[in-house]
């Protein structure tokens, strides 16, 4: 079998692929092992997920939610504390423990917390930085991964999507930055972080959606890759490096989601 990125042969290879990190929450959208090599998907633990989860509005997104890594730790963050001085101080998250506060080695704890004064100043980030590098290629990683799970059960399909070569411009970009300075998306929110919805059919709920995903032909030529994670809502042009038509057709339809048609309803 060969690799759905770099094409060589990924027989040996031992490592499964998680759609969306385990660091966002992701348990269940995975792809098994061989069908992203481990090269590959070293490749994109390191340069784009690494990166990716560690820019502020995602590090700062894990720690309020309290989205544990492989490790089982929530980020750490580096946050300021207003009493004798300003300081910067780091604020953890542990489920025993619940959030703790680590100051520098120089500071007396017990005087920094008895001052009536004082209090932390922690910014809250809603949403992350747009025409964003690693998140374009976050993104085209994601679409690809997640055309080939949408047909995992039907073996004809796979091979059809997996030698498109309609899908080869946004593999190259999205392994190897190759063939387009910026692939653009769009982004916006379109619910609270910490929504709760139930099930239409069944009336189950309440339950938080930490991500979901679907595909959208905004016409006969372009098929969008729509994701949602934590209220955000980002769009990806599966076939060509553009983003117009789907502002169009969210325009064109009153700027509902393509996410609407699954089978929550919000709270």
């Amino acid at each position: 079998m060969n690799c759905l990125f770099c094409k060589q042969n990924s027989d040996k290879s031992r490592s499964v692929e998680h759609i969306i990190p385990e660091s966002l929450g992701n348990k269940d959208h995975i792809l098994p092992r061989h069908f992203v090599c481990d090269n590959c998907n070293q490749y994109f633990a390191i340069k784009v997920e690494k990166p990716l989860l560690e820019q502020p509005y995602f590090k700062h997104l894990r720690n309020r939610s309290r989205i544990e890594n492989k490790k089982r730790t929530v980020p750490t963050l580096d946050v300021m504390a207003i009493g004798l001085r300003p300081m910067k101080v780091e604020l953890s998250f542990d489920k025993k423990d619940g959030f703790s506060i680590t100051v520098p080695d120089d500071v007396d704890a017990k005087d920094l917390f008895s001052s009536p004064t004082c209090r932390l100043i922690i910014p809250v980030l809603d949403s992350p930085k747009e025409d964003n590098m690693v998140l374009s290629k976050f993104l085209a990683k994601l679409a690809v991964e997640a055309l080939i799970h949408r047909v995992l059960d039907d073996k004809v399909l796979v091979e059809e999507f997996w030698n498109h070569p309609g899908l080869d411009k946004l593999k190259q970009y999205a392994r190897y930055g190759q063939g387009i300075s910026f692939w653009p998306y769009h982004q916006r929110r379109i619910y609270q972080e910490g929504a709760f919805f139930k099930d239409k059919k069944s009336g189950e709920g309440p339950f938080e959606i930490m991500h979901e995903f679907n595909f959208l032909y905004a016409d006969v030529s372009n098929l969008y890759f729509i994701v949602c994670i934590m209220g955000i809502e980002y769009a990806i042009n599966i076939n060509t490096p553009e983003i117009k038509n789907y502002s169009n057709w969210l325009i064109a339809n009153n700027n509902r989601s393509p996410l609407d048609e699954a089978n929550e309803i919000k709270l």
